[in-house]
């Protein structure tokens, strides 16, 4: 026995010697970690039938669809860059340039119109830690086009 040994690691360990945790219920199966110590006990059955039927609460699932609409925006955005750089030194390149600053004004207005919903999100986000940075609309179009 060490000799600065706690009493608890001093039970602890006789128990494991004697073989106390050998058969506990649940032994081999990995531990379940959902539920959130946090949670209003009122209503931790209500969020474990919601979860385990695919939902969230509803600022995660706004949470989701903000990612989303980013994503969608993007990906449309990334496709107009690309066909303007195709239609390079073609007889085609003014009208996808064209194209391209529509692309470029439609991102702004739907950035902007995330942005306002990111707002609004971090005022539900049930903490700070949580809450979403605004999206700085020249840094996208800087990452598509570079």
């Amino acid at each position: 026995m060490k000799r600065w040994e706690s009493l608890v690691d001093q039970k602890i360990r006789e128990a494991m010697e004697h073989g106390e945790f050998d058969n506990l219920a649940g032994a081999g199966r990995p531990i379940d970690l959902s539920e959130n110590p946090y949670e209003d006990p009122d209503w931790r059955t209500a969020h474990r039938m919601l979860r385990n039927a695919g939902f969230a609460p509803a600022w995660i699932e706004e949470r989701k669809d903000i990612d989303a609409a980013l994503e969608a925006a993007r990906i449309s955005l990334a496709r107009s860059w690309q066909i303007l750089l195709n239609a390079r030194d073609t007889q085609h390149h003014r009208p996808a340039l064209a194209r391209w600053d529509k692309a470029v004004e439609s991102f702004r207005t739907k950035v902007a119109e995330l942005n306002r919903r990111i707002d609004g999100w971090n005022v539900k986000a049930p903490a700070a830690g949580f809450q979403r940075n605004r999206i700085d609309v020249d840094r996208e179009i800087n990452r598509i086009t570079n």
